[in-house]
């Protein structure tokens, strides 16, 4: 379907226009802005008629204003398409449109006269003017224009860190001479300051990135930084009536850079997925449909993106939702807008978020079009419709107490490389629990693997629909497979999320489920060594080692499950260790992952076989140690489940040096009362290999938590006694090498 077409051209070419220079450009736009119509209210002749409300118009205030043609007085608006409404700082909103015809009625069919490629309105609460006008008196980039040949469109703007209004354009090309239509290619892309008192055009030149994948399409911004989305909008390249017009190889996709707040002067950082590096190396955000121009603005804590799937051919609005602008973007909801329509024949296009709520719900805004004769005829199938939508929210889950384990043997729920699901960086992985876990169960204890990660990273988990929290749950490097356990809540439909920042695949083994209904609770008791190979010949490959657990260091004889920490010390190549009770089949999970020469060690959470024994398997030869951490039965504390929290983080201030002992304050972190709690201990730029101890302060206690491989961030999982806890003074790590510390809450019993 053919969106609209444009006609007539001024003769000149494009070399000619390039010689323009900056002082006929100023004055050029400060022509354009001198033919700008006087304020006037809607549905009034003169400004004295009505009085100028204040602030921003709801969805259904909007509609009625461009139910008519003429807004703005006059001849003004009639018909457009592709709005962007860009927030003034005297509370007044500029409109611009990608092309825009003037006329006082719905009659367009002298069209050759009363179009411009972009120009505007600018609203006072219900009064509007017009910015720009018939004739192609384009707002912006006026001189350097050849209509329907080369042209201007406006994308989204942002205010400076100079107190103008920066907004960016997209140059096209279509050496057709026919507009928007088969050969239209955007050129380059260019940035407007723009006086946000005057609305005169202060500059216009290329943007400091002024590439065709066109970053400046939508634009937010957080305290720090102002990011800029990237969508190559190649519509026009295949001569087809249908979705295969468009350019597969970049409609897709939509990218994401960025740049100190406001210095939109400055070249962009690009996202490379899970950080930002150059231009040269810039992934997808997101890849999506045949087209997915993402349209992003920030509700408080929260990024919303409200996109049109596929432009003109597409059957649904997408509202997708994040806790940060590079995501992980998650669909919240989605509206099938074929019977929103304006005709049969007419089609809806470009999505665009307004930059306010309206009573607490989004106001969306889209496109409408048809065949060129029908718009021509009847305006008002070419302006646009307006919409409330639900805020998407991420899920709020209050804490949970008086829950217990229910241990299993450990089973795979997923390995990405089976599924083909392998993470790129930045990305989410949803993984159902369901059938692994316990019926009715709150969180899972879980071994979690990154298996042949592209560098150094993190992975999180979280329970799907809940906002993503800071705390991360295991640390990779590059081309290591690295372990952890985990205890972390799952969502009511027993699904458990996970983000990772680098590239990697991905394997999750669940050992017990925490719920209501079990009857296993925590006994904590100093970590104790009741297995070590070292002191003699180390485990052969295919080996099984037998550890004396029960009966051993306060564990009773038949617990429901312990809590051990197993390493492998010395391995003599790559390998992994699998931990299970004795007297089983060896189930398809693994423990440990290491390679030759490694010190590694890893938590599980595992019942034990008859007699208290636990089975260790090693695919390679290596020596192995196991550490128990804690033991389970019916007379155990109780758990409480709640968001992870992160309670130390020194990479604010010095690196903690060999031999340093670092005070855990969990005052406020944790409920009064507390006698233990499993957390997550991160070692962090690790300046040689050795351990780290976390005990109770008050205590003296001890435990083997982690072990760092030279220059590698690494976690592991602790249970730590608290002691007479309800001081919230709480855990204490001394660490054997030079390394930055890391602690998150997972559980507290």
């Amino acid at each position: 379907m053919q969106r609209c077409a444009r006609r007539g051209v001024d003769g000149r070419s494009l070399t000619e226009v390039a010689r323009v220079g900056a002082v006929a450009l100023v004055a050029s736009f400060l022509a354009i802005v001198a033919v700008t119509l006087g304020p006037l209210p809607v549905g009034a002749g003169s400004p004295e008629v009505v009085a100028c409300s204040a602030g921003q118009l709801s969805a259904a205030q909007l509609n009625s204003v461009f139910a008519s043609p003429g807004v703005g007085g006059g001849a003004g608006y009639a018909g457009g398409d592709y709005q962007h409404v860009y927030p003034l700082p005297d509370g007044r909103f500029l409109w611009l449109f990608q092309d825009v015809f003037f006329s006082a009625d719905d009659d367009l069919r002298d069209s050759l006269t009363a179009a411009a490629h972009n120009a505007g309105l600018v609203q006072q609460g219900n009064c509007w003017s017009v910015l720009g006008g018939p004739n192609m008196q384009n707002y912006i980039g006026s001189s350097l224009t050849t209509p329907l040949r080369h042209w201007f469109w406006p994308l989204d703007g942002d205010i400076g860190a100079d107190g103008a209004l920066w907004v960016f354009m997209v140059e096209m090309s279509n050496p057709r001479g026919t507009g928007a239509d088969y050969g239209a290619v955007p050129v380059g892309t260019w940035v407007a300051r723009i006086d946000t008192t005057t609305l005169a055009v202060l500059s216009f030149t290329p943007a400091p990135d002024a590439g065709t994948r066109l970053f400046g399409w939508s634009i937010t911004s957080d305290d720090t930084y102002s990011y800029l989305y990237g969508h190559c909008y190649r519509q026009f390249v295949h001569n087809v009536n249908s979705v295969a017009q468009f350019d597969a190889t970049c409609m897709p996709h939509t990218y994401l850079a960025r740049v100190p707040k406001g210095r939109f002067d400055l070249t962009p950082e690009y996202w490379i997925g899970g950080t930002w590096g150059s231009a040269a190396s810039a992934r997808p955000l997101m890849t999506r449909g045949a087209a997915n121009p993402m349209d992003v603005e920030r509700f408080g804590d929260t990024y919303v993106s409200v996109t049109k799937i596929d432009d003109w051919w597409g059957a649904w609005v997408y509202v997708d939702k994040a806790p940060n602008p590079w995501g992980p973007w998650e669909n919240d909801q989605a509206r099938f807008i074929v019977n929103e329509r304006k005709c049969s024949q007419c089609g809806i296009y470009h999505a665009h978020l307004m930059p306010y709520l309206d009573q607490g719900a989004l106001v969306v805004s889209w496109s409408n079009g048809g065949p060129f004769n029908l718009w021509q005829a009847n305006a008002f199938l070419y302006r646009p419709s307006f919409v409330t939508m639900p805020l998407p929210t991420f899920r709020a889950d209050a804490p949970v107490a008086g829950l217990h384990l229910q241990p299993r043997t450990p089973v795979r729920a997923i390995d990405t490389r089976v599924t083909h699901q392998r993470m790129t960086g930045g990305s989410m992985l949803t993984v159902p629990l369901a059938g692994y876990a316990a019926a009715g169960a709150v969180g899972v204890v879980a071994t979690l693997t990154a298996v042949d990660p592209a560098r150094t990273g993190y992975l999180t988990a979280w329970p799907c629909g809940a906002r993503m929290p800071w705390a991360s749950v295991l640390n990779t490097t590059a081309g290591r497979n690295t372990p952890n356990g985990v205890h972390v809540r799952i969502d009511p439909q027993q699904r458990l999320c996970i983000y990772s920042s680098v590239d990697t695949d991905v394997i999750v083994d669940v050992t017990g489920s925490y719920l209501p209904s079990a009857t296993a609770g925590l006994h904590v008791v100093p970590a104790t060594r009741v297995a070590d190979t070292r002191g003699g010949t180390p485990l052969a490959k295919a080996a099984v080692l037998q550890a004396q657990v029960g009966g051993v260091a306060g564990v009773p004889g038949a617990p429901a499950a312990v809590t051990v920490t197993v390493s492998a010390v010395a391995p003599a190549g790559k390998g992994w260790l699998t931990v299970w009770p004795c007297g089983q089949a060896m189930p398809l999970a693994s423990t440990v992952n290491f390679y030759a020469g490694d010190e590694v060690a890893n938590s599980a959470t595992v019942p034990l076989g008859p007699g208290g024994l636990l089975c260790v398997y090693t695919s390679a030869v290596t020596h192995v140690v196991v550490d128990v951490a804690g033991w389970w039965d019916a007379a155990g504390l109780p758990a409480r489940m709640d968001d992870a929290v992160r309670a130390l983080e020194t990479r604010t201030g010095p690196r903690p040096p060999a031999g340093a002992t670092v005070g855990v304050d969990l005052t406020g972190l944790v409920p009064g009362g507390t006698s233990a709690v499993i957390a997550n201990v991160t070692t962090v730029q690790p300046g040689a290999t050795g351990p780290v101890v976390a005990w109770d302060c008050a205590a003296a206690g001890d435990g083997l938590t982690t072990v760092a491989g030279t220059s590698m961030n690494r976690a592991a999982l602790a249970a730590v006694a608290l002691g007479d806890a309800g001081d919230g003074a709480g855990v204490c790590l001394t660490t054997s090498v030079p390394s930055h510390l890391l602690v998150d809450v997972m559980v507290t019993f």
